[in-house]
């Protein structure tokens, strides 16, 4: 219970005081705290990352393993990196930018790092559906940042859908727990570890129906298609730091509540299910997306698109049953989308525009920015030597055994796609002659600091992921 508490200790400070403190402090004393929050995650996971013990017991419905450990640490760092370079983000539009709205977006954000770890330390197949909720209700102040047309339409399209979704994700959540009633003489249990224990003696009828509402309701909030409409929306009106946190932080929550379903499932023995349903979405909703990726015109829909093609990548790790390729391909996607994010915000506010046809020229009028891009570009498509090159081909590496091989060609159908798309219209998008009008405030080096650190981690993974750490990520 004490650790628990700590764990969400300073989170609600970071809220309280982004409400109550003078404005010069917060826009400074939150990131701080953030990072100083990925240390006592850290401290307190130690046991389970250093496998010294396999579980880490909060309480009765919360407990954290190596995996959940780990995305934990990745979220929080998400959320430190996003924050620490939002001061750069609004003080470009600081003169016209209410305080309180700036203070709303810290106190949001530091609540969201708090549902998001909570979906991670979740034991309960209750409160990890009440956890992911909320992940929704705190995040869409950050949608709404704006208050524009476009930011209102777009956060209730991201509240309705994400809540219709995630309506079926309770359905299935009751019709898992009636599987467990038989097995547990009629009292039933929504403990996913005692699940995972008893999963040979569910009934099959039940658990099959609450496995597909769940994959359906929890999909949704990933974004995979057809039910992804709500993600280019948001991700496109929000502030380029919730954007950021958005497809770094959320989709992975999403993505790990389908992957503790999943793990009920391997354990009952009916692992075809499994296979033939996530990896299926997984396929499917990449080769939609690259396909979306052709025609786009916005700068900041076409990451957004281009988050939905990984987590199609990720279903497919998730249905192959790998748990560390999962998270391998999180991190890199998270890192290099984080870095991309920051790094269009800059352009976009500098330019005046999101439309594509109307963005060129940005190495010529901010040379760092221009190599950001470029380099995020080939990061977030898979090219070596970057992480997601490694993480990438060790799925497909995964998904060329016997009954596998029609979703290897189908990612490898779709990852070529998107990096002839991609690299189309960043290349429009950086090379030509400078853009009239093009004005940054502030300094163009610190604007670029944080997203410039995150692609150096994303180019160390690519050269320093070798046997050793596939073999702890095993």
């Amino acid at each position: 219970m004490t650790s628990l508490l700590l764990i969400a200790a300073l989170p609600l400070l970071l809220a309280l005081g982004a409400m109550l403190m003078p404005f010069r402090w917060v826009r400074w004393a939150v990131p701080i705290l953030a990072w100083l929050q990925l240390l006592v995650l850290a401290w307190l996971t130690w046991p389970v990352l250093s496998q010294s013990q396999p579980l880490l017991r909060l309480t009765a419905d919360f407990c954290v393993d190596r995996l959940a450990a780990l995305f934990m640490l990745l979220t929080t760092c998400v959320v430190a990196s996003s924050l620490t370079h939002a001061p750069y983000y609004f003080q470009a539009e600081m003169h016209q930018l209410d305080q309180r709205h700036v203070r709303i977006f810290y106190a949001a954000s530091s609540l969201f790092l708090l549902t998001m770890t909570t979906v991670f330390a979740c034991d309960n197949m209750g409160a990890l559906w009440i956890a992911v909720e909320m992940t929704t209700l705190v995040s869409s102040p950050l949608v709404y940042f704006d208050r524009t047309k476009n930011a209102v339409e777009a956060t209730w399209k991201y509240l309705i859908i994400c809540s219709v979704g995630i309506a079926f994700a309770l359905l299935g959540t009751t019709l898992i727990f009636a599987s467990s009633q038989q097995a547990l003489a009629g009292s039933g249990s929504m403990q996913i570890t005692d699940l995972m224990r008893r999963a040979s003696t569910l009934q099959y009828q039940w658990l099959h129906l609450g496995v597909i509402f769940c994959i359906l309701g929890y999909g949704t909030k990933a974004g995979i298609f057809p039910l992804h409409n709500w993600l280019p929306d948001a991700h496109s009106e929000a502030p380029a730091p919730a954007s950021a946190m958005l497809s770094g932080g959320l989709l992975n929550c999403a993505l790990f509540a389908i992957f503790r379903i999943t793990q009920i499932v391997v354990a009952s023995d009916h692992r075809g299910l499994t296979i033939d349903i996530v990896i299926a979405m997984g396929a499917v909703t990449a080769i939609a997306a690259s396909l979306m990726l052709l025609r786009q015109h916005s700068f900041k829909r076409m990451w957004a698109y281009s988050s939905i093609e990984n987590v199609g990548i990720m279903l497919v790790a998730i249905g192959m049953g790998s748990g560390m390729l999962f998270f391998l391909q999180a991190a890199n996607h998270s890192i290099a989308k984080v870095a991309l994010f920051l790094v269009s915000g800059n352009v976009v506010q500098a330019s005046g525009t999101k439309r594509l046809n109307a963005l060129h020229g940005v190495l010529a009028s901010s040379p760092v920015w221009g190599i950001l891009l470029a380099l995020g570009a080939l990061s977030i498509t898979g090219a070596p030597p970057f992480g997601m090159f490694v993480s990438e081909l060790a799925i497909l590496v995964a998904a060329t055994n016997p009954g596998y091989w029609p979703v290897a060609v189908a990612l490898l159908t779709a990852l070529s796609i998107s990096f002839v798309a991609i690299s189309l219209h960043v290349g429009r998008v950086v090379c030509g002659a400078a853009k009239p009008g093009f004005a940054s405030t502030g300094s163009q080096l610190a604007s670029s600091l944080m997203p410039g650190l995150l692609m150096l981690c994303s180019l160390l993974l690519g050269l320093l992921i070798g046997p050793q750490v596939l073999g702890y990520l095993r």
